[in-house]
Parts: structure tokens; C-alpha cells; sequence
């Protein structure tokens, strides 16, 4: 069932609410070595190959999306260490394991594997919320199954959400912002940017 979905998707967001037990490290571990399209790893998804880093190496089509606590771990890395020197951590982790890391933070960073590196401005800080991160990784990924690029839609899609945070401050605040206020403000964004049609 499994295999057939995944020859089925467009593309694959990997992690958010799957937890860390041996089904959810089977299911990572499947997706990672048989999933040939675009594919957005997250949350549990990180934790889970924080400890089998090997796995990264099956897939050539990768977006990784770690916070700072989990870049911790799939360094090792001290947090302290990598909130100094954001841009580094994410072009090395990056260029190491040949993938596009989005590095989050106030300001996130997008790194690609041998290439750019992108330090998105919009966003306030009432995004560090829960499921803020789910949001942003879905919308990495419906902007990967139309079509965009790895590095595109990651860059893209890091931008629309933090304009969609800031869209989301200006109905409510940065102090009671949730991640529906978010996604809320993806269609004011959407519609603002002319994205619409």
C-alpha cells in the first residue's frame, strides 16, 4: 500500500506527527530508499534520521526543514553553536549530505548543496509557535508537487511563510499567534502576490 501511494505522489512531506516508534522508523527508512521524487523531511522525520544519517544518501531530491533543536541533533552540534553561525551549519549540513537545508530561525536560512544560500527577512516572532513548522513544510511541498524545483520551492516557500506570518500578526499579534493563524494568512498572501489565477 505504502509503495503504491508514494509511486502515486507528486511529492512527500516526511515527519510532522508520525512520533519516533519502529513504525515510524520503518516508514522513514521505506520512504527514504524508495521514494524517487521531491521529498520535504521533518520534525520526527529529523529525529528519526538524526540517528541513521546514512539514510540521506538514498535520496538525491531532499529538503531537510530543522529547527534549531533538531539541527542539534543532526549534528551534534551544540544549539548555541549553530544560532552564531547559521549560514555555515546550514551550507555544511547541506553541501555534506548533497541537500537543500532550510534552517530555521528568526531569520531563516535556505542553503543549497554546492550553490546559493538564502536568508529570508519576512516573519515576526510570533511564528515560534506550535505547528508553524508543519505548515511550512506542507507549504514546501504543495509548492514541489506543482512542479518547482527543490531550491525554488524551499526559497519560495520560506518567504510565503513568513509573509504569511506577518499577514497573520496584523489579524491577531505575535503573542497569541497559533499555526491556523498562519495558514489563515496564506490566502491574504496568495491573493496580495497575485499568486491567485
Amino acid at each position: 500500500m505504502l509503495l503504491e501511494q508514494l509511486q502515486w505522489a507528486d511529492a512527500v512531506v516526511l515527519g510532522p506527527g508520525i512520533g519516533r516508534d519502529e513504525n515510524a522508523e520503518r516508514l522513514v527508512t521505506i520512504t527514504l530508499e524508495q521514494y524517487d521524487g521531491p521529498l520535504v523531511l521533518d520534525a520526527d522525520g529529523l529525529n528519526i534520521v538524526s540517528e541513521k544519517l546514512e539514510l540521506l544518501s538514498h535520496k538525491k531530491r531532499i529538503i531537510v526543514t530543522p529547527h534549531l533543536g533538531e539541527m542539534s541533533r543532526l549534528t551534534g552540534h551544540p544549539v548555541k553553536e549553530i544560532q552564531k553561525n547559521l549560514i555555515k551549519e546550514a551550507m555544511d549540513f547541506a553541501e555534506k549530505n548533497d541537500v537543500v537545508c532550510v534552517l530555521k530561525d528568526f531569520h531563516t536560512v535556505t542553503a543549497i548543496s554546492h550553490r546559493y544560500t538564502y536568508l529570508n527577512m519576512s516573519g515576526n516572532n510570533g511564528m515560534a509557535t506550535a505547528g508553524s513548522g508543519d505548515v511550512l513544510s506542507g507549504m514546501i511541498g504543495a509548492l514541489l508537487a506543482q512542479g518547482l524545483s527543490e531550491e525554488y520551492a524551499a526559497a519560495f516557500g520560506v518567504y510565503l511563510h513568513g509573509l504569511a506570518g506577518d499577514a497573520a500578526r496584523e489579524k491577531t499579534s505575535a503573542t497569541s499567534m497559533m499555526a491556523s493563524d498562519i495558514l489563515q494568512g496564506i490566502t491574504h498572501v496568495w491573493i496580495k502576490q497575485g499568486l491567485s489565477e
